[in-house]
């Protein structure tokens, strides 16, 4: 018998294990191991995967980069990415950020810093509105204020129209996870996570000047 293949989204979303991993990720002295924000990164993808083809580009983006900084801590090199500080000195030193645009640690860890950002948001916008309101306004509002400075103008507006097709935020809730008296709280606590690594990472960014690259 033929074994079925099971779509990361036909899994089911576990958001402690967002925030969980998320947190664990994070060293008291500022270190950022990577093995647990690629789990975590995972189950975010799991999340936009299940939010229908309104974010399925973004979707489909984050699990490319996943592939490539995954493929680039089980590499040859892979010692120099078990953390994000040891990743950017490793390719800040060794020139490649110069000499490969697409395939290096850093570019992808910058894209993924931002689109996490963005998520963050999302799920805040998301635990503040009543089941009846629609989630147009809040995605857009989240969306303006993170990854819209990095989409060129013609993107930005194909984005924002795609918004209009959101549902419910009770249509949005019964997406991620079945009804549950806990899930707004698991939803704030994991926002919170992503927003401490999110800072976390914007400093690592800033102090090895990465936060511009093309």
């Amino acid at each position: 018998m033929s074994a079925v293949a099971v779509s990361e989204e036909d899994l089911e979303l576990d958001i402690d294990a967002i925030s969980s991993n998320f947190r664990k990720c994070m060293a008291k002295n500022g270190c950022l191991y990577l093995d647990r924000y690629i789990s975590a990164y995972h189950e975010v993808h799991n999340l936009l995967s299940r939010l229908g083809p309104v974010l399925a580009p973004l979707s489909a983006d984050v699990r490319q980069k996943l592939v490539q900084l995954d493929c680039l801590r089980k590499g040859g090199a892979g010692t120099s990415y078990s953390t994000a500080e040891a990743m950017m000195e490793y390719e800040t030193t060794g020139g490649l950020l110069t000499e490969d645009r697409t395939g290096n640690g850093c570019r992808t860890l910058l894209r993924l810093h931002r689109t996490l950002e963005f998520v963050c948001e999302f799920l805040r916008e998301l635990c503040r509105l009543t089941d009846e309101e629609r989630m147009t306004g809040a995605c857009q509002a989240a969306y303006r204020r993170t990854l819209a400075a990095h989409h060129p103008w013609l993107g930005q507006k194909a984005a924002l129209l795609a918004m209009y097709a959101m549902g419910t935020r009770g249509d949005t809730m019964m997406k991620l996870a079945p009804p549950s008296p806990r899930l707004d709280d698991q939803l704030s606590e994991c926002a919170d996570a992503m927003r401490q690594v999110h800072r976390q990472t914007q400093e690592l960014l800033e102090h090895y000047q990465l936060t511009g690259l093309p």
